[in-house]
């Protein structure tokens, strides 16, 4: 199969996964408030880090569910090249996420 074939296929999964990622940011950074709560005597803040997190994190594992529909679709296809190809993001994304996970502990 032709490699620039490959390289398209990994670039526009990675363009999907940035722009699902980047949205859920950007839709948190315009609309969350963190002094919504507050009145004139108390300061209260509220947590719109753990909201974001958690939306990204739903992003992300729909995202990968779908990867992992088109595998196998790709693997019924007789597109093997594309199927390990999903295979490898899969795996090299996920290490990447977990290792930043870990950094982050």
């Amino acid at each position: 199969m032709n490699t620039k074939k490959i390289i398209l296929h990994v670039l526009i999964r990675i363009g999907t996964l940035v722009l699902l990622i980047g949205s859920v940011f950007l839709l948190w950074y315009l609309t969350f408030d963190p002094h919504k709560n507050c009145d004139e005597n108390g300061h209260r803040h509220v947590d719109g880090g753990l909201g974001m997190f958690i939306m990204a994190f739903l992003a992300a594992q729909m995202f990968y569910l779908g990867l992992l529909i088109e595998m196998i679709y790709l693997f019924v296809k007789k597109k093997q090249n594309l199927a390990f190809t999903n295979l490898g993001f899969l795996i090299i994304s996920l290490c990447i996420a977990l290792a930043f996970i870990y950094l982050i502990n």
